[in-house]
C-alpha cells in the first residue's frame, strides 16, 4: 500500500505512519494510540490493513479493561446550517 495513490483525493501518496484513532462504540468513544495506518500525504485520508481493523474492533470491545480513561471538553456547533 505504501506509495500508492490515494483513492479518495487521487492526488496524494500513501505513507505508513502511527496515528491516533477515534473509534465509536455505541454511544461511546474509544481513543487508540499508535495505530499503524497508511495516510495520504495530500488529504490525510487513512487506510488500514485488514488485521489492524480487526484488532481495533477487538480492542474497542474491551470495555472496562481500558488502559486509561481520559476526559475532554465537548462543544456543540451552533452556527448557521449548511446550505444546499
Amino acid at each position: 500500500m505504501e506509495g500508492e495513490i490515494c483513492d479518495f483525493c487521487l492526488e496524494g501518496r500513501l505513507e505508513l505512519d502511527q496515528v491516533r484513532e477515534y473509534y465509536r462504540v455505541g454511544k461511546g468513544l474509544v481513543v487508540m494510540e499508535n495505530v499503524p495506518a497508511y495516510v495520504c500525504n495530500k488529504c490525510g485520508e487513512r487506510y488500514y490493513d485488514a488485521h489492524v481493523a480487526k484488532e481495533m474492533r477487538r480492542l474497542s470491545k474491551r470495555g472496562r479493561q481500558v488502559r486509561q480513561r481520559i476526559s475532554f471538553p465537548l462543544v456543540r456547533f451552533e452556527g448557521k446550517k449548511a446550505t444546499g
